[in-house]
This record gives C-alpha cells, structure tokens and sequence, in this order.
C-alpha cells in the first residue's frame, strides 16, 4: 500500500504507522500504570497526548518547589517536567552521551538544583569544566600551584599515608623478584621509625651492623599500629631506607644473628627503584601527595563539609597527573575514604550524591602488574552497596560501554543523550530495561540538550529537552575558524 496518491494513479493514501503502547493511565486515581490493562478495540481512534498528561504521568503528583527542575517537552517549550530527588538519585543515576550532546549540560543542571533543594553533592571535576558553577559550591583544587599572588583558588593536597601498600606500589612500580619486598620492608620500617623516635634519630632506621633485639621489640609492641590506616611517616627517606633494607641478615659472615650484616650486593639491583622514587618524589606536580604541608587534606575537607551549610564540593582534578595512574590512584583512594564514611553512618541523616564525571577513566580497570595490582573498585562498591548507607553515585560518560555492568545494572535513572556507537546503545538498552531497541534507535538522531529520561520508577521512556544550566559549562572545542587564517587569498595560487 502506498503512503501518498501519485499523479498518474487514482488510488488512496493508505499510511502505515507503527504504534507502542507503553503506559496507562488510571481515570479514577489519575496514576499512570506500566502496561496495558486493556487493550484499545481495532479501529479506536488515536489521539495525541496533551502535554500536560505527559507531565502528570511522569510527575505523579509531587511536589514541584522540592522537586528537581529537570527538562521541558520537545513539543512544548512551556510544559515543564520535575522529577522527585527520589527518583533521580535514590537508586543511583547515569548520564551518558557522545562529546557535544549536552551530557555536561545535564550535570551542571543536576547540580544547580542540587544548591537549590539544600542537597548535599560531590562533584569529581576531572577536566576542570565545571569552574563556572557558582553559588553555592566550593571549589578546591587537587594538584597544581598558584598562578600568582593573585591566584585565590584553594589548593587541597591528599597526603601519601592515605594511600594504601598496593598504591604506593602501583606508583613506584618495583620489580617483584628483588625489588617489591625491599619496598615492602623499607615502608614497614619508617613507620617504625616515626612511631619510634629513639630508634632512628636520623628519621630512618638504621640497620647495617645493628642490633636486631631492639627493632624486633618494637615490632611486636607496634604492631597493630602498623597495620593501621594513615600510619604517618617520612616518604621523603623512603629511598633512604631501601638502601638500609639492602644488608646481610646476619653480621660476621653468618655467624652472629644477634645482629644485620654489612651493606649487600641487592642494594644493585634496587638503583633503578631507588631512581625512580627520588624523581617521584621531587616532581612539582606530586607535591600535593609527597608534600603536602601547608596545604589542606582533602579528607579533612570532605569532612567540614559534611557538616557545614554548603551544599556542593568541586573537586578539580584536572592539575592532578596522568603520570603514575596518579589520577586514577587517587580518586580511588578518595572514594574507598568515602565508602569507609559510609559504612559507619555519616549519611544516614545527611544523604549525599557522588557526582563522578568522566566514569570510564575510573572504573573496571586494573593498575600495575602481577605483583602489585589495584583494582579501581571503590566507586564500584558504592553504586552497589552505597544506597543503603545514603550515599548515592550520578556517573556520567560518553563511553557506557567501558562501564562494567554490574555497575550499570545498579542504576535507577538514566539521562540518555546523543550516543552513536552501536555498543554504547545496546548496553544502555540492556541496563535500563524500559528502554527497548525501537526506542534506543532514535539516540544517533538527538540534538544538542536532547535526551530520553528512562528510570525504574517512569512509567515510560520520555525525550526530554534538558534545561540550560545558568552557569555553562567549558567544555566547547576550539573555535579554528578563530584562530586559522589563511596566508593568502582563496583565488591565489
């Protein structure tokens, strides 16, 4: 059958469209309903829905002034659509979309009604394009220096002894056969060192030709301070002490055990540990971690935080190095503290949103080697079993494939902009659920700002158009037509 009568045939327009029925509508209490009770009789009439239907089948009745201004209706500018924090939020939250799909809009938007409602947010900046965000939000800034006496941002450092063994081993990337346990050994003794002054009055502890009795003592008295997290210590001796760890394990050519030898052939094959960790160390772009006095620590940061009036914390990643897997190091690191947070009830009564933009940089993968690997699993865990301590995650990424999917199924909203990959739209459809293959074709064709909002509390799909946030984003590329200009003129050889 034909869609349109042609010129040179007498024949009707017999269009063909395609139609899903994906809620109803309850005329009694005014509910929407997943499915269809009953179904329409052949030959019923269809109608288009008023937009405000739309809105009251999404909204449910809440309460606007303590709801989230979301999004407008595509087809009607002035139709309004709020979703509950509930909603968004209470069972963990994705934003996904291409670079240029407005995926940044949605988060700054998120955020500005966050400060709105009085909510509690922390937002993991790793490009920086969130320095417009204004009332409300305190910035501070991982990594990086002043620019100037002028430079009025705040700097926060997070000190090395919140790291754990495996990161400190990721970054200094030892050898496993000679060098990891020399590592091993040099941090356990510094620790010693600091807790036990009379030890090492150089700061480290000494053990060519020493006596072994009085650290071995000190050992056993400490050891459940060593085992601690946080254990303080001096890393700036930490190649220091390797050279000390680098001895025979008996003095007088194996004959006294009372006592370590003398300095060891090892001490060869630690050099390039040795090397490497006294670059580290010295590098400008590490001071917020390896020395960090006069600056802040973060978790102290998140802390006053918690308990003052503000409402969202910019973290600033984007001065923190890629070298090392520092970035993703420490994020981790910051999300294990928050996990620990949670798991001892600080978000009980004062629930808070976990905002981690770029998410594929920081999930399902694995640093280092096979003698010493970190897993980046801390934000992980939180989508899985953060909710019941109130502490939620909104992870936001333009790659949904590189998010595991244990992770992903854990999510009760998605915000779906532009996504072109075929891979990005099948998992995105698998992990929603409501979101089936007819309606994930339509994501190549969004627009800028265009999204489908699909949760497990939405009765249907919704094509959204994101409300601009009043503090844009930096995220465009660069303008060329601003910067290239041509030599010569267009008719000139």
């Amino acid at each position: 059958m034909s869609v349109e009568p042609t010129a040179h045939k007498d024949n009707d327009a017999n269009p063909i469209g395609l139609i899903q029925l994906l809620t109803s509508l309850e005329l009694a209490s005014g509910k929407a309903i997943r499915g269809i009770p009953a179904h329409p009789r052949i030959a019923q009439h269809v109608f288009s829905a008023h937009p405000l239907l739309i809105k009251h089948a999404v909204e449910q009745g809440h309460e606007a002034d303590r709801s989230i201004r979301l999004a407008f209706l595509p087809h009607s500018l002035n139709t309004m659509v709020s979703l509950t924090p509930e909603a968004l939020f209470g069972r963990h939250c994705a934003v996904l979309g291409t670079t240029g799909g407005g995926k940044s809009w949605t988060v700054a938007r998120l955020v500005e009604e966050i400060v709105r409602l009085n909510g509690k947010a922390i937002l993991f900046d790793a490009t920086g394009e969130f320095k417009s965000l204004n009332d409300g939000v305190r910035h501070v800034h991982l990594g990086g220096q002043p620019e100037n006496a002028e430079d009025k941002r705040e700097f926060v450092g997070y000190p090395f002894n919140q790291l754990n063994e495996s990161d400190i081993f990721v970054l200094f990337n030892p050898t496993g056969a000679s060098q990891a346990p020399k590592l091993r050994e040099a941090l356990r003794s510094l620790k010693l060192a600091y807790l036990c002054n009379s030890l090492a009055p150089n700061g480290y502890l000494a053990k060519i030709n020493q006596s072994k009795k009085p650290v071995e003592d000190a050992l056993t008295a400490n050891a459940a301070s060593l085992d601690a997290d946080g254990v303080l210590y001096n890393i700036q001796l930490l190649a220091r002490q390797i050279q000390e760890e680098c001895v025979y394990p008996s003095a007088n050519f194996g004959k006294d055990h009372t006592k370590w030898g003398d300095a060891s052939n090892e001490l060869t094959y630690c050099i390039s540990l040795i090397a490497r960790i006294e670059t580290t160390l010295k590098s400008p772009f590490m001071a917020c971690i390896f020395k960090p006095d006069g600056l802040t620590a973060l978790p102290q940061v998140i802390n006053d935080f918690l308990e003052s009036k503000e409402s969202v914390l910019r973290i600033s990643m984007a001065d923190l190095p890629f070298e090392h897997n520092t970035r993703e190091l420490v994020t981790n690191a910051i999300g294990r503290y928050l996990l620990r947070l949670a798991r001892t009830g600080t978000f009980r009564t004062n629930p808070t949103v976990v905002i981690l933009d770029e998410a594929h940089q920081f999930l399902d993968k694995s640093l280092g080697d096979e003698y010493s690997r970190v897993s980046l699993e801390s934000f992980g865990l939180i989508a899985k079993e953060g909710r019941k301590y109130g502490l939620t995650t909104l992870l936001a990424t333009q790659r949904p494939r590189d998010i595991p999917e244990d992770v992903l199924s854990q999510m009760g909203m998605f915000i779906v902009h532009r996504l072109i990959n075929e891979k990005d739209r099948q998992v995105v459809e698998k992990a929603s659920g409501n979101m089936d293959a007819s309606a994930a074709a339509f994501l190549p064709t969004l627009g800028k700002g265009e999204a489908i909002v699909v949760g497990i509390d939405s009765p249907m799909p919704l094509p959204v158009k994101i409300l601009a946030p009043f503090a844009t984003p930096i995220s465009e590329g660069p303008q060329y037509t601003n910067h290239w200009k041509p030599n010569r003129k267009p008719d000139q050889p």
